[in-house]
Parts: structure tokens; C-alpha cells; sequence
């Protein structure tokens, strides 16, 4: 008996386009729709279909993060490709409004862990479309109230054969990593300490999505002073950052000059505790199944915030909040040095059992008081 065997769903090409898959973006509703039927893409919507269904959605990934920048750059926002380090070299691509950095007030956008700059989440993109799933409305937003706006890439970290930059997960075959961005905390502090330290702006906002908070609160703790001259805001979304390791200059401005918005199924806006990031956090409801839908739900509320605090501007004096310092001292760390007073030791008692971001060698934390974060 002769059985045919089943359809199986395209294979991924190497630089397919959604097109070339059968699928685009509808320019209506921004939603990923087959082209022959109209209909929107539904991940694994029967038992039958199951395995050609996960086949597709992962076809389908990343020739849509590809549509995300083409959007950017090609459609209404006219964005800019700036790449980083340089265009002589490997490298990858970050994304600026015109003349976003020549003005006064900036937001910048960091996605968080694996995916393609400006995509929030590819489960959400695929199925929800770039409304939800990724930064684009976001942009318009910014752009609306007169602002520039940056979205970083820090997961962009490698290059193919081929000279294009790729996650570790979106190219099957050899990668070389791009130097001075092979890790998303060292692509925010390039582009930070290259980019947006002298740069024109003088009110800079900071959104930063689930791993990127490791990221940014980095850069405030090994480059206090000049962070927080020129910054007047992060806005945490369900952010992986702790307070660990922070000096007192730093947690005195994350409580000013922070907030977190966290995925909950309380009304949203509201009052939540969470002692262990160093700022106000405030409820994101989400009742869908997805959490990663909660960037898409607090967009009103952060971009308002983010407004607020642009307008306000940085934090006057704030490079002397507390004792000044970004991060803790070596005899502050030291659980057993004898002078460590009982506010640090209380401090680290509390967080013995976190495990989160890392500390800067000794013989780098003299230079990193005068300014040095090792990005340069």
C-alpha cells in the first residue's frame, strides 16, 4: 500500500522574505496573514498540524523581524540604520528617528533576552502582529510628542559568512562574534559610552524590556556620575535586574528616577511590592495567555511616564544622591572585612541568595570611579 507522506511546511531560506513564505504583513492591522488566503497565522490551532504548525511559526521568525526594521526604516519613521561599532568592521545595526540625536529629549528602547532589535517578542510578533509585538508603536508614540528615539539591538551580537548580523539563534552555520558587542550588556554599554554619553541630548529616557534591565542598571553602576547628569528616567518592564551590588548613590536615584511595570492580574497601575529592584512598580493586567504581551498593555502608561519625566528633565544634583557612588566598595562586599558597617552587612544579608548581575574586577573599580567603564 502506497502512503503519501504528509506536506511539510516551507523550510526557512537563508534570507527568505515573508513574501517568498507565502505570508506578509497586512499594512491595515499589522498582523502576519497568509498572502493566497488572507487569514492571520494560527500557531498549532489542531493536534493534526501540530509539528508543520511549530515548523512555520519558526520559518516565519525571522524574515518578520527582518519586516520589523524594513518598516522602520522604509515606511513612515524613516529611521536610520546606524551601525555599531563601525561600517569598516562587522557589525551590527541600531535604529534612529531623523535627527534623533541632535535632539534635546530621547527615548531609547532596549528589547530583551534573543530577540531582533525593536521585535518585544517573536511568539507575540507572529501571532499578534508588530502592534503587540513589537516597538513600532512605540516609536510613533515618542515621535508624536516631538521626541527622537534610539532602539538598540543587543542580541545582534554575531555575523554570518555572509556579512549580515545574526542572534545566536536565527542562522544555522558558522557565526563570528562582532567585536565590542558580543554580549547584550556590552552592546548597551557601547552604544552608550560611544553613542550617547557626549551626545547632543540633554533628557534621556531609557526603556528597557525583561534582561535589558541588567543592562541599563549596569551602566548606572559603573558610570554613575555621567548616567545620571543626562538621564531622566528608566522605565523597567518586567525587568530581570536586582539592587544587588548597587552603591547608595545608585538606589537613591533608581527610587527617584525609576519604575517598574510588572505582568499581573490586578488592575493595572497599581501599587505592587518588589523589594528587590530598587524602585516604584506598578501593575501591567494581563489576562491573555501570553506574558510577553505586557510591553503592548503598558505602552500608554510608560510613554506617559516617560513624557513626565522628559519634560522634568535629569534629576538636578543627582551625581550626589546618597554617597555618590555607583556600586558597592571592595570592603563594602567584603562580607568579613571589619569595617563594614551594618547598613551594608544588613544589605547584603538580604540578597546572599541572588544570583544576578556581575561585579566589576577590583583592579578595574579605581578606574571605573573616574569615569571608566570598560567600553571605551
Amino acid at each position: 500500500m502506497f502512503i503519501r507522506p504528509k506536506k511539510s511546511a516551507p523550510k526557512a531560506q537563508v534570507r527568505a522574505s515573508l513574501e517568498e513564505l507565502g505570508y506578509r504583513i497586512d499594512p491595515d492591522d499589522g498582523k502576519v496573514r497568509e498572502i493566497s488566503s488572507g487569514e492571520v497565522f494560527e500557531f498549532d490551532s489542531t493536534s493534526k498540524n501540530k509539528k508543520r504548525n511549530r515548523e512555520l511559526y519558526q520559518s516565519l521568525i525571522h524574515p518578520a523581524s527582518r519586516a520589523v526594521y524594513d518598516i522602520m526604516t522604509d515606511g513612515e519613521l524613516q529611521m536610520e540604520a546606524i551601525p555599531v561599532p563601525n561600517a569598516n568592521q562587522p557589525h551590527t545595526n541600531i535604529y534612529a528617528t531623523p535627527g534623533a540625536l541632535d535632539k534635546e529629549k530621547l527615548v531609547v528602547l532596549i528589547v530583551g533576552n534573543g530577540t531582533s532589535g525593536g521585535v518585544w517578542a517573536w511568539n507575540i510578533l507572529i501571532k499578534s502582529g508588530i502592534d503587540n509585538g513589537s516597538v513600532i508603536n512605540y516609536v510613533r508614540d515618542c515621535v508624536q510628542l516631538g521626541f527622537g528615539v534610539l532602539v538598540l539591538n543587543p542580541n545582534e551580537n554575531f555575523i554570518a559568512p555572509d556579512g549580515h548580523p545574526e542572534t545566536i539563534n536565527s542562522y544555522d552555520g558558522q557565526l563570528t562574534a562582532i567585536k565590542g558587542c558580543e554580549t547584550s550588556d556590552e552592546h548597551v554599554g557601547y552604544v552608550w559610552s560611544h553613542i550617547l554619553r557626549d551626545s547632543n541630548v540633554k533628557s534621556l529616557a531609557f526603556v528597557a524590556y525583561n534582561t535589558a534591565g541588567i543592562s541599563i542598571v549596569d551602566v548606572l553602576k559603573y558610570d554613575f556620575a555621567r548616567f545620571v547628569e543626562k538621564t531622566a528616567c528608566i522605565a523597567f518592564i518586567d525587568t530581570m535586574h536586582s539592587i544587588y551590588g548597587l552603591g547608595n548613590g545608585a538606589l537613591a536615584w533608581l527610587e527617584r528616577g525609576a519604575r517598574q511595570w510588572q505582568t499581573s492580574t490586578e488592575a493595572s497601575d497599581q501599587l505592587v511590592e518588589n523589594e528587590y529592584i530598587g524602585c516604584p512598580a506598578v501593575s501591567v493586567e494581563n489576562t491573555t495567555e501570553s506574558r510577553e504581551m505586557t510591553p503592548a498593555l503598558c505602552r500608554a502608561s510608560v510613554v506617559d511616564y516617560v513624557s513626565t519625566c522628559l519634560d522634568r528633565g535629569p534629576i538636578p544634583d543627582a551625581a550626589e544622591l546618597g554617597d555618590g557612588r555607583g556600586y558597592l566598595s571592595d570592603s563594602a562586599l567584603g562580607a568579613s572585612n571589619e569595617e563594614e558597617d551594618d547598613e551594608d552587612s544588613a544589605s547584603n544579608e538580604m540578597f546572599d541568595n541572588i544570583d544576578s548581575v556581575h561585579f566589576m574586577p577590583k583592579t578595574e573599580n579605581t578606574a571605573a570611579s573616574d569615569g571608566y567603564v570598560g567600553w571605551d
